[in-house]
């Protein structure tokens, strides 16, 4: 065998090495690429899935900032469709936080040896399952409180010049029972009394404007309250208000144009309020200039025969509503002496009537509304004067 033919394998064996190691790199180049590609592949992948399943959070309910006489004040961010009910999820929330409560206290705690019954109400289960807008079935997770506050009804049937008795009594069962899966299982009872409770208001802004026509003409939803509170810096979580209520004036109502206010609740509690409550620093201020420089003016609108007539004899001071608070001694800038002092120390300028349950839903209600506001008309009047 030559030399020649003995050097061939070992020449192509050679080749086939130096091939081999010149592509080793390239194919853990490769494989270093493929693992990347899948790698972030699958990052991407996973971004999406957790996008997906994020929940959504549940809107903040923005309120109105009213001149209320006396409940709380909301945010001024209101929406037209103010009082649309929770969605499906916020209710299935609220339940299952019941639930989760009701394990929790699951355990029966002592009684004790001597323990009274209440005299308002008692528990009971009250309410039937109801669908959600998905068309699943909600149970009710606990026992609602049925009052044993009895709300009249007129003779004859209910008024039509009146608030009617069943929307009284939706407000007194939603008193005990300020609860969202209560008011979701109840909200046909809810837009039965919110329907009664604008129909009234309707006759009401109607007479209203004949007394007085600076009032802006506006429709009863746009003058109503919504129900819900705003609890963000409250220590009472419960979501909605003890009352339907409705408020004019020159400019609407979230002016802070004195006007005129109208609430109705249950347990005796409904109210009429005319003039402004918790002014602003400057309005306020405005308002005790004008009652230092106009203090006879003033002083003869609140000696009037209706106002008397209104308030039960009272007049002057004496009918202004007492206000969440006053100074102790006068206002920085005004005479700690003047003859006018005890009204100037005050930061609200209303007055206010409260009705029965019995006369809210017994005919001749109407007429009792507006003979109140006839009787304010020249006390807000000259607030607004001075408000500007």
């Amino acid at each position: 065998m030559s030399p020649a033919t003995t050097s061939r394998p070992k020449r192509a064996a050679a080749a086939a090495k130096v091939t081999t190691k010149q592509s080793e790199p390239a194919k853990k180049t490769t494989n270093k690429r493929s693992h990347k590609a899948v790698t972030g592949a699958r990052k991407r992948a996973k971004d999406e899935s957790d996008q997906e399943d994020e929940p959504e959070d549940e809107e903040e309910s923005d309120q109105d900032d009213e001149d209320n006489y006396g409940e709380e004040e909301e945010q001024s961010n209101d929406s037209d469709d103010d009082d649309a009910f929770e969605d499906d999820s916020t209710v299935r929330r609220a339940i299952s936080r019941n639930k989760k409560t009701a394990a929790i206290k699951s355990k029966p705690a002592p009684l004790p040896k001597s323990s009274k019954s209440s005299k308002s109400s008692t528990k009971t289960s009250q309410s039937s399952p109801k669908k959600t807008k998905s068309n699943e079935t909600v149970v009710p997770t606990q026992e609602w409180v049925v009052s044993k506050l009895k709300i009249p009804r007129p003779k004859g049937g209910p008024a039509a010049d009146a608030v009617q008795p069943e929307t009284l009594e939706f407000i007194r069962d939603l008193k005990e029972n300020n609860d969202r899966e209560y008011m979701f299982l109840n909200q046909e009872r809810f837009l039965a009394a919110k329907t009664d409770f604008m129909d009234f208001i309707r006759m009401v802004k109607e007479g209203l404007l004949e007394a007085d026509p600076d009032v802006m003409d506006q429709e009863p939803k746009d003058s109503m309250m919504r129900i819900y509170r705003d609890i963000r810096f409250s220590n009472d979580k419960t979501p909605y208000k003890r009352q339907l209520s409705c408020h004019w004036s020159k400019g609407g109502k979230k002016s802070i144009a004195a006007g005129y206010y109208f609430s109705v609740s249950s347990g005796d509690q409904s109210f009429i309020g005319c003039g402004v409550w918790d002014p602003n620093g400057p309005a306020l201020n405005r308002i005790r200039q004008g009652i230092v420089n106009h203090a006879d003016r003033f002083n003869a609108i609140l000696e009037t025969d209706a106002i008397k007539e209104i308030k039960g004899g009272l007049s002057g001071i004496d009918a202004l509503q007492p206000g969440s608070s006053q100074l102790k001694t006068g206002p920085v800038g005004f005479d700690k002496n003047h003859p006018m002092i005890e009204f100037l120390k005050r930061k609200s300028f209303a007055i206010g009537r409260t009705f029965t349950d019995k006369e809210v839903v017994n005919p001749g209600f109407l007429e009792e509304v507006l003979k109140t506001y006839d009787a304010c008309v020249d006390f807000v009047h000259i607030l607004n004067d001075w408000i500007g």
